[in-house]
């Protein structure tokens, strides 16, 4: 009988829990297929087809998840502005669109539904746990807490529903990935991918540059239009007498691009000491001088800050690991930033000292000034999610509240303290588990180099948020963000696991220096 019991169990159990996906999905398949069938004579073959298409496309990322996070992420970083609307008639006075689903997040969604069905089935894993785990617990619980308060303080209930999809719906791709990306290989492809498509994104905004605005315009109104990018949104930086012509590439303002770029910055630079062949050191270093050069052009104050900032914190790493290289030309980049402050070209000198530069000075910290008042009358618990254009009383006087260039204060006013120290805790938890794996990771050059990577991409991604709140407000950073906090759960997750380092990558001693 014993047996028979465990011929069962080895046997037969593991199949039971196979074959059900194969009449679930076929099922899924063939009521989507009627679906189609039956609208094909009310709508147009276009959609159809759409429709069809997107059945196909659910079908290949069920059956590899990972390739629906390289879709994901190629969209995500090469036109994430593009997709269709749906206006639910939220009032919001700072520029928003209203609801609208972006290719990205189509995608996105497909892989969570495969990954919720595969997991059901046990055909993935599901528990990977990270340090992550209770800041992220937290940060939801206190978002939750922001919706209530929002619509107790007279914020339509459509808008904190709204706002909370915007901002902490999207946690799920860190767990997605945490759970998804499981060999060294996935995840150096994937850095691979992040870096082709920061290059091609920077390449065509130094070509919006070259062939100026004119040309630009023209892009928007023949393609970006076409593919879903907001019309209503002057997505191309026009000069004038007062502004200087800025470029952005194919997010939807300057500043966007700004932080986008910051963001990847450090991957050209760690990835130098990474890859040890003359190639992949020429393509990055290529690649280096391209975002640097559209991040300049870009005229966003706050990246170039983020950029400083990044540099500073590199020119520390290469003393204490004595990359001299690395420490003098940070160095360098001072004191070359020095000299454009005390005899600044052009285009700094328009960004710097403008009238339109001192007019948005003046703007900000007026902005600033207001949400100060609301904070200190609101400390504990905010204004509440969602309360951008509703009438406020501070003091004696009606205020209309709307979210100002500064991601910290902004998240003070509708979150308060109590929500504000989790989003916070959030950031110096990633930061501390990178920095303990690079730190421990002296032998491990794929530990080593991307935990610093990921650590000094979201430094410039907060820095740059000091002037902006692009983490609250533009969808695709915050799935970017997402996406790097999913990655660096993974290199902390490849660190506790011990995973075994491949021969041609193995380190012993010092850790090498490029010369």
């Amino acid at each position: 009988m014993s047996d028979i019991a465990r011929f069962y169990s080895e046997k037969l159990q593991p199949k039971m829990n196979r074959e059900p996906a194969k009449p679930i999905i076929i099922g899924i398949i063939a009521i989507l297929g009627i679906a189609v069938g039956l609208a094909s004579s009310h709508l147009p073959v276009l959609v159809v087809l759409l429709v069809v298409g997107c059945i196909a496309l659910f079908g290949v990322i069920y059956q590899d998840l990972y390739v629906g996070l390289i879709l994901f992420l190629i969209v995500n970083l090469i036109i994430p502005q593009a997709g269709p609307s749906l206006d639910v008639g939220i009032q919001t006075p700072v520029g928003e669109r209203g609801l609208h689903f972006n290719v990205h997040e189509i995608i996105m969604t497909m892989v969570l539904a495969a990954w919720l069905i595969k997991a059901f089935l046990r055909k993935v894993s599901w528990k990977k746990t990270s340090p992550m785990m209770i800041p992220i617990g937290l940060y939801v619980l206190t978002s939750i807490l922001a919706c209530f308060v929002g619509a107790m303080n007279g914020a339509n209930p459509l808008v904190p529903v709204f706002r909370f999809t915007r901002t902490v719906f999207f946690v799920y791709i860190f767990f997605i990935v945490l759970n998804t990306v499981n060999t060294r290989k996935q995840f150096q492809r994937l850095v691979v991918i992040m870096l082709i498509c920061a290059t091609i994104v920077a390449g065509f905004g130094l070509v919006q540059k070259v062939m100026g605005q004119a040309w630009a315009e023209k892009v928007a109104d023949k393609v970006l239009d076409k593919i879903g990018y907001p019309a209503e949104i002057n997505y191309v930086a026009g000069a004038s007498d007062a502004q200087a012509y800025r470029i952005n590439s194919t997010f939807a303002h300057p500043n966007v691009l700004g932080g986008y770029l910051v963001m990847f910055l450090p991957f050209f630079v760690s990835m130098l000491w990474y890859y040890k062949e003359f190639l992949p050191r020429l393509l990055l270093l290529a690649g280096l001088v391209v975002n640097l050069v559209c991040l300049f052009f870009t005229g966003s104050r706050a990246a170039w800050v983020a950029a400083g900032v990044i540099a500073v914190i590199y020119g520390i790493f290469g003393l204490m690991d004595k990359r001299m290289v690395l420490a003098l030309t940070t160095i360098l980049l001072v004191m070359l930033i020095i000299v454009a402050i005390l005899k600044p070209p052009e285009f700094v000198k328009e960004r710097l000292i403008s009238v339109s530069a001192t007019q948005a000075a003046d703007i900000r910290m007026y902005q600033y000034r207001i949400a100060l008042d609301f904070i200190i009358n609101n400390p504990l618990f905010g204004l509440g999610m969602g309360m951008e254009g509703e009438q406020i009383r501070s003091g004696y006087i009606m205020e209309m509240w709307a979210a100002v260039e500064n991601l910290y204060l902004t998240y003070l006013v509708s979150h308060g303290i109590v929500g504000f120290i989790p989003f916070m805790l959030l950031f110096i938890v990633y930061w501390g588990m990178l920095l303990l794996v690079r730190n421990k990771s002296r032998g491990d050059p794929l530990l080593y180099y991307n935990s610093e990577a990921l650590m000094l991409g979201v430094v410039g991604l907060m820095v740059s948020n000091m002037f902006g709140a692009w983490l609250l407000f533009a969808i695709c950073m915050v799935t970017i963000w997402w996406f790097m906090f999913g990655m660096g759960g993974v290199i902390y997750k490849f660190y506790e696991e011990k995973t075994p380092v491949p021969a041609e990558e193995r380190v012993t001693g010092p850790m090498p220096a490029v010369t």
